[in-house]
């Protein structure tokens, strides 16, 4: 079996009673133990001190471009640019959700200003998509500098200087989560099973979505139908 077929297969954290085999190491050309639960999900047993090679940075590069990507732009913003960057590292190449929650407890000012465009950017993936803030990331945010009024600087000894009120332009890039390839790039045994519980949590907010979104529909047909009935009878 591949490497990038075990590494990338479901996981779960039930306590598996499974014989005491040879453990697999990625050198070894010997397959690992493939354990099958009741409900029929197939799970690799493997010992994490093997070693995993690591991805070429082209065959990352190519999966990160296939991926959806969101864009959120907030403008003439009456900030520095450098102090909103310091707002901005909170939330970079954090998963939506952590960032929000980042952003949540920050005591910085502008920190609901970027909170609100990652929310409006993630409705935006929403809308289009219907992708959920559980299965997006920050892939980019940071602030550039913007327009600057120049205004007269009092001074000392009747000399006056210039002063520059700053404006900042800030851009947001939201993309879809490759989980599959953050639980190949987990260092260890626990950041593999924190990108597997997100992925769990990902799958349940979008099949919640899709039945919520189908009974909708369904209400607004059988809705259609009703109003349809009552101009025939009139």
């Amino acid at each position: 079996m591949p490497l990038t077929n075990i590494l990338l297969r479901r996981f779960s954290s039930l306590s598996l009673s499974v014989p005491k085999t040879t453990p697999w190491r990625a050198s070894s050309s010997a397959p690992p133990l493939v354990v099958t639960t009741d409900d029929g999900r197939q799970f690799a047993v493997l010992e994490h001190g093997g070693y995993t090679p690591k991805l070429k940075p082209h065959i990352v590069k190519r999966r990160l471009n296939r991926l959806k990507t969101y864009e959120g732009k907030e403008r003439d913003i009456r900030h520095s640019p450098w102090r909103l960057n310091l707002v901005c590292q909170f939330a970079a190449g954090l998963p939506l959700e952590e960032a929000i929650q980042q952003l949540e407890f920050s005591k910085k000012s502008m920190a609901p200003l970027v909170q609100k465009v990652l929310r409006r950017t993630a409705n935006l993936a929403d809308i289009r998509h219907g992708l959920q803030p559980s299965q997006l990331e920050v892939a980019e945010c940071f602030a550039t500098h913007g327009k600057h009024l120049k205004r007269m600087k009092i001074m000392g000894r009747g000399r006056r200087g210039t002063m520059h009120h700053r404006f900042s332009h800030m851009r947001v890039v939201l993309r879809e989560i490759d989980f599959k390839l953050k639980m190949y790039q987990a260092r260890s045994l626990n950041q593999k099973k924190k990108w597997i519980q997100r992925q769990l949590k990902a799958e349940e907010d979008a099949s919640r979505v899709q039945k919520e979104r189908e009974e909708l529909e369904m209400l607004q047909q059988q809705a259609q139908e009703q109003q349809a009935k009552k101009q025939a009878k009139n």
